[in-house]
């Protein structure tokens, strides 16, 4: 693992931060930095100070510590249960009768008690972060029960954490083999809904602007380095829990004051809810191995392998251009195709985010995360990507002999491109500024 030694180095940390401070520093996103290189500009390490990336995806790895000011300050008795908006909590401590105070870890996964599969503990930690106020229902071990409601502002202490989010890659997945066990449980969080046997493809990855698949040199993603997480300043404590060599994650905390609700939130799965959330991370270009790593790490050159739904295991394999290069990164609706469905609109029914409304014949932008799910459940057509032609998708993969529709796209590039864009903007601010570090992520 490289380290960052003296001789390594073409400039250093208090170089950036001193260029930082008097707005002279020369700060790309990484849309901009790699559209540079495609066009065989690539800026030199003297040209180029500082390269935004993000990510927006599921990340199953993610809970909140929240201190709760729960109880009367006369109330007797620890709690037993506890609930917000139905979806239950662990109580982590209290802080004694006297104190009113008690801590709660919200899983983002966790499901609601009142609406099993389609509500969790990431769209309440989004309701918080919106400024809603939560249902808080507990129990104490007397058996009394009380209700009430809190808004994140009422709330003390409200950290987010995160232990295997933004995987450097992913597989994609779809019903290749058509397994017993796959048509005896056909549900995965990898889509919304069975799928037919090659009937469609589920990918996930943001690609060229995930900050793991960036760092091939291993110089930048260091604990304690600044990064934002669903908009808000935080820090990456190190590589998270399923990483491997060539597969990394990385887990990180922040506070969810200042979060950002479009970078986060509930994300529902034929496998139950998942969660969403946000990742950004600013690269410093000290030397021509950070830079290197940067302009290799485009779409055209990053595999996205592919495997069945009933064992995960690799059977084919497409590059994210294929996925990402002219795609559509907004979902829109064509009120003219709508055929009316009486019963359920499957569109809506389906939708991970609840970003779409048939009485209302909206999609919720601000919640919309573009998985494409919409286009492959709606029979009218009512529903493609932006721009594109009627009854038309999200995008197509070339794969098995045939070509198949891309029905659920699990990572946000939109958002991945505009939280790199707001990283810029802090940066060039002067209010987002660099640590020095030697301390290593470790693959033990």
């Amino acid at each position: 693992m490289t380290t960052h030694s003296a001789a390594q180095r073409t400039k250093t940390i208090s170089d950036i931060n001193r260029k930082l401070q008097d707005k002279s520093a020369v700060i790309m996103t990484a849309m901009e930095f790699k559209a540079l290189v495609r066009e065989g500009k690539t800026p030199s390490v003297e040209e180029v100070d500082v390269v935004t990336t993000a990510t927006r995806a599921v990340m199953s790895g993610t809970a909140a510590l929240l201190t709760l000011p729960l109880r009367e300050k006369d109330a007797a008795g620890r709690i037993a249960d506890l609930r917000m908006n139905g979806v239950p909590c662990l109580p982590a401590f209290t802080g004694g009768e006297e104190s009113g105070l008690v801590g709660a870890v919200l899983n983002g996964t966790q499901e609601s008690v009142d609406n099993t599969g389609r509500y969790g503990g990431g769209h309440v930690l989004r309701a918080l972060v919106e400024r809603e106020a939560v249902e808080i229902e507990y129990r104490l071990e007397t058996g009394c029960r009380k209700r009430l409601f809190l808004t994140l502002d009422e709330i003390p202490f409200a950290r987010f954490y995160t232990s295997r989010n933004s995987f450097q890659n992913y597989m994609g997945f779809t019903n290749a083999k058509n397994a017993p066990s796959y048509q005896a449980l056909p549900f995965s969080i990898f889509a919304c809904r069975p799928i037919a046997p090659l009937g469609g493809m589920a990918v996930s990855g943001s690609g060229e602007m995930n900050p793991g698949a960036n760092d091939s040199s291993f110089q930048v993603i260091r604990p304690g380095i600044r990064i934002l997480v669903n908009g808000a300043e935080g820090t990456l404590v190190g590589y998270g829990t399923r990483a491997q060599k060539g597969h990394v994650c990385l887990s990180t905390t922040a506070d969810m004051r200042r979060m950002d609700p479009q970078y986060m939130g509930g994300f529902r799965t034929s496998c139950g809810v998942e969660v969403t959330s946000s990742l950004a991370v600013p690269f410093p270009v000290l030397n021509q191995a950070i830079l290197d790593g940067l302009a290799a790490c485009l779409d055209e050159n990053l595999v996205h392998q592919v495997g069945d739904f009933s064992d995960r295991v690799a059977i084919g394999a497409v590059r994210y251009s294929d996925i990402w290069t002219g795609a559509p990164l907004e979902v829109e609706f064509d009120f003219e195709r709508c055929i009316g469905c009486s019963f359920q609109c499957e569109a809506e029914y389906y939708c991970p985010m609840n970003a779409i409304s048939w009485k209302d014949q909206t999609i919720d932008q601000d919640l919309c995360v573009a998985c494409g799910a919409c286009t492959g459940n709606c029979p009218g057509g009512a529903f493609r990507g932006k721009g594109r032609e009627p009854g038309r998708g999200v995008g197509e993969l070339n794969l098995f002999g045939r070509l198949m529709p891309i029905i659920f796209r699990q990572s946000n590039r939109l958002r991945s491109e505009r939280l790199a864009g707001v990283l810029k903007e802090r940066l060039g601010s002067g209010e987002f500024h660099f640590l020095d570090t030697d301390a290593e992520c470790r693959l033990w």
